[in-house]
């Protein structure tokens, strides 16, 4: 195949030949002969066949975190003949940017030499990617021709949601069970803070008795500690259609994917189980567990998170209500576009569950898409409105945070109120 320096060279030649035949001038005919003969030479001794290539690409990790950086490098090894001139390009996918170096290089090839490059890409938003086809283009000294060839080796990598610090901030469960963690649960057990003191009985040991009281009384007390339990939180998060605001960068379902993996990996770091429901166009359900685990499977559900469907809110109340624990904390994460959302809250709370409402402010993120102006603000100011009547409302059976995604997630926290721990 000739490369675009050919094909300008070939118009030119038939621009020369053309002129002089209209202008019946043998110079302009003449002009051509350069050209035609330098094409001919070129292409009878320069024109090779297909070229023997072996390409391989690496990648410093699989999966990443939203916002950090994935190191790639591409190494290209020549079979065969050498190769003169060789482009390549590896192909990035949509919504990924080359932040240090770049992806596409030229390079030249003697038999059995290797040659490779690097590059970084940037990558802001959570999802599945994978760099699949790599274009290679073999051309001659003097680029004349061109052949083109790909390359489908694929490497797929996975960008799960930003976990955020969260120093203070304090959600744990209203209800603990009988497994030990972190949530003083206002019972006599195993623990650090002290509860109070009893007499001795023989079999305790001697580091749990209180040497001081003891001397006071004239007899042997035992310190006794109050327990510290585990126990269970579900995150719901909405993901629906009508939940959805803004751009697909920065969107009130993108932030609650960030929400509910940040929460979740506080939870699991305070020794609690933790669930997961997400409300798109199906019902995802994970079921409350431990550890590091649980954290990578719910992680996986959020990775995959889409605004799609349109099923009404009630649903998750018949979820929650049927397969979750009653000692359940339930959060969830909602832009709060529906009303009748209020309705489920409220027969959550009143069939005892712990419920939080954390908020990403649609109101804020719409405002982003329009230019300031008056019409804008008299707008913004009626959906504040109504968005703080709703709000209102669901304060009554629930707590709420109302959260503007522009600040950190731990400052909206920071804000609950937590609720006192019983059995």
């Amino acid at each position: 195949m000739r490369s675009r320096k050919g094909f300008w060279l070939a118009v030119a030649a038939v621009a020369c030949i053309v002129a002089g035949l209209f202008l019946v001038s043998g110079t302009m005919v003449a002009l051509s002969l350069p050209i035609v003969v330098y094409m001919g030479v070129m292409g009878l001794f320069l024109e090779r066949e297909r070229a023997d290539l072996e390409v391989e690409r690496r990648i410093s990790d699989t999966r990443i975190m939203a916002g950090d950086s994935l190191h790639i490098e591409v190494v290209v090894r020549n079979r065969g003949e050498a190769v003169e001139l060789l482009e390549v390009e590896d192909i990035i996918p949509d919504y990924v940017s080359v932040a240090e170096g770049t992806n596409c290089a030229l390079m030249s090839l003697d038999e059995g030499e290797e040659c490779s490059f690097e590059y970084t890409l940037e990558c802001p938003l959570r999802g599945r990617y994978k760099l699949e086809a790599m274009k290679l283009a073999v051309m001659d000294s003097a680029r004349l021709h061109r052949s083109e060839m790909l390359f489908g080796e694929t490497n797929e990598f996975s960008v799960v949601a930003k976990i955020e610090p969260t120093k203070g901030v304090n959600i744990a469960p209203k209800k603990t069970r009988n497994w030990v963690g972190m949530i003083k649960s206002r019972r006599v057990g195993i623990g650090t803070e002290f509860f109070g003191l009893r007499d001795y009985v023989s079999g305790d040991e001697l580091r749990r008795i209180n040497w001081k009281a003891s001397a006071r009384r004239d007899m042997l007390l035992t310190n006794e500690f109050e327990s510290e339990c585990s126990g269970d939180a579900t995150l719901i998060l909405d993901a629906r259609l009508e939940a959805n605001v803004g751009t697909i960068e920065d969107c009130s379902v993108e932030h609650g994917v960030r929400a509910a993996s940040t929460i979740a990996s506080q939870i699991l770091k305070d020794k609690n189980r933790v669930g997961l429901i997400v409300l798109r166009d199906i019902i995802d359900e994970v079921y409350p567990a431990f550890g590091k685990r649980q954290f990578y499977r719910l992680s996986e559900h959020l990775l995959d998170v889409k605004p799609l469907g349109l099923l009404p809110f009630e649903n998750v109340g018949w979820m929650v209500t049927s397969y979750f624990p009653l000692e359940s904390q339930i959060i969830v994460i909602s832009a709060l576009t529906d009303s009748n959302i209020v309705i489920t809250i409220g027969d959550l709370c009143a069939r005892g569950y712990d419920v939080v409402v954390l908020s990403p402010s649609p109101v804020k993120l719409e405002s982003r898409l329009v230019k300031d102006s008056g019409p804008k603000a008299r707008a913004t100011r009626i959906l504040e409105m109504e968005r703080q009547n709703l709000i209102s409302e669901l304060s009554r059976y629930a707590r709420i945070v109302d959260w503007n995604a522009d600040e950190p997630l731990a400052t909206a926290l920071r804000g609950v109120e937590t609720s006192r721990n019983r059995r």
